[in-house]
């Protein structure tokens, strides 16, 4: 799968492409602006065009999480509203900042687990795919990352081509 971390604070405009394995993603994309160490966009799918759908969204509502599939969104909470299944409820969403949200526990929970269930369908079989995601940009943890300015080998604290060899005919 193409995965992607995007500055989200004005401050670079860095945009970033890796490609990681294991999430079983068959189609669609998913992207979460709650990820730490620094909170910018983290986004994968297996398609750019979803990926890119999944990435507006968030820009466009002041961040949250998203899963899209076949340029169509299928979960979301963000700052302005949460949609279940193309139904708009009245929910707070990820007010803090796109990050974290004030609503009860209960709410968030079941919310979180709308968003792992869409991803479910679309071939992801981990148990919070959203929640694994978005510690892909945590540098601390070895072995690799991704982070706004590219993968990272975290043994040897230096970016890198994730582009081995070019096969161009």
């Amino acid at each position: 799968l193409m995965v992607s971390v995007i500055e989200r604070f004005g401050k670079n405009g860095n945009k970033s492409l890796g490609f990681c394995s294991g999430w079983k993603l068959k189609k669609g994309a998913m992207a979460s602006s709650a990820a730490p160490d620094d909170n910018n966009i983290v986004v994968m799918g297996a398609n750019a065009e979803d990926m890119a759908l999944a990435v507006n969204h968030l820009i466009e509502n002041g961040g949250g999480q998203v899963v899209v599939c076949d340029g169509k969104i299928l979960e979301v909470t963000n700052s302005d509203l949460a949609v279940i299944g193309a139904t708009v409820i009245d929910a707070r969403g990820m007010t803090v900042g796109g990050i974290c949200s004030d609503d009860e526990p209960e709410e968030i929970a079941r919310i979180e687990k709308l968003l792992s269930l869409a991803a479910n369908e679309l071939g992801c079989d981990l148990p919070e795919p959203l929640m694994y995601m978005f510690f892909l940009p945590i540098t601390a943890i070895p072995d690799y990352a991704i982070t706004d300015v590219g993968p990272v080998d975290c043994i040897a604290l230096k970016t890198f081509n994730p582009i081995l060899e070019e096969n161009i005919k």
